[in-house]
């Protein structure tokens, strides 16, 4: 644990009127503050690395749904076929 020094002198120590009035700018702290804090956001179409990864994730994505659907597509066709020829070999005999 660290040890404090407590200053028991009896003198406070008050800031002068011009260092209080130099922090009473809340603007400027709050303009400040949010410099520090806050990183500066360009819009995604401005940056073109990241639009053009996001343009490739949505296409990736949508080729990706799209041969998904084909294939349900592909083997629902498939199975109705194999009833059909299912249903007609019943029938013939």
């Amino acid at each position: 644990m660290r040890k404090y020094k407590v200053n028991r002198t009896g003198e406070n120590k008050v800031p002068s009127k011009e260092t209080i009035e130099k922090y009473k700018d809340f603007s400027r702290l709050s303009h400040t503050y949010d410099k520090y804090t806050k990183r500066p956001k360009a819009p995604i179409y401005k940056d073109k690395k990241m639009f053009l990864f996001l343009l490739i994730v949505v296409l990736l994505t949508y080729l990706i749904v799209e041969s998904i659907e084909e294939k349900k597509q592909h083997d629902k066709q498939k199975t109705d076929q194999v009833d059909s020829l299912k249903n007609n070999v019943q029938r013939n005999h």
